[in-house]
């Protein structure tokens, strides 16, 4: 995402990434329904005014804010994913979990709107919905890329396979955040569910 630039009245210049960022903060800490515009002008250091006129209404600063994190969370699990394409399965499970895990603790407010926050209108709610369906769908793909060099070859089941891994990965991350726990040691935790699940399947059997 482009980081334009606009001046207060006051001729300070704000980039549009430090008013997402004051958005997002206040819309973590008070949830869409309570948080204000004029909230995020105050911990940005602005005006309503600009904020309309950069932003829009509550509404479309929720949904660029909650897009931006779609944006960042996707460009990490893609970077991920060509790293890890070739890599025996111990080590592609680890980087694969990595985003997720990664987002949660350096983007703790992003994740929670991302993924856990108020269904806010539809457009929201559908980012959220696309932004899982996308990582399942890149997953299926590499499964599928993968199958060529190590076999073997699942065959319709490999969308489902991925959607499981990608379940794994989201409830374990949401189940250690709720309780505080290392996100490291539920990452490691995840990837290695995740490797002995590929490791123990009877393959010959998937399909009834």
């Amino acid at each position: 995402m482009s980081e334009r630039a606009t001046r207060s009245l006051s001729g300070r210049r704000f980039e549009e990434g430090h008013l997402l960022d004051a958005a997002r903060a206040v819309f973590y800490a008070e949830g869409y329904a309570s948080a204000q515009v004029a909230d995020i002008a105050r911990r940005a250091g602005t005006t309503k005014p600009t904020l309309y006129a950069r932003l829009g209404n509550k509404e479309q600063i929720y949904l660029h804010v909650v897009q931006r994190e779609a944006e960042v969370f996707w460009e990490w699990v893609a970077d991920a994913y060509e790293k890890g394409s070739l890599l025996p399965l111990a080590e592609l499970a680890e980087i694969g979990m990595e985003p997720l895990f990664r987002f949660a603790a350096e983007r703790a407010e992003g994740f929670n709107l991302l993924f856990r926050g108020d269904k806010t209108g539809d457009r929201p709610a559908t980012l959220r919905r696309e932004v899982v369906n996308g990582v399942t769908d890149q997953l299926t793909a590499l499964i599928e890329r993968r199958q060529k060099t190590f076999g073997p070859d699942l065959g319709i089941n490999a969308d489902a396979l991925a959607a499981a891994c990608v379940g794994v990965a989201l409830q374990v991350c949401e189940h250690t955040l709720d309780r505080g726990g290392d996100l490291n040691a539920a990452r490691h935790l995840a990837a290695r569910f995740v490797e002995n699940a590929f490791h123990n399947l009877d393959f010959a059997n998937l399909t009834p």
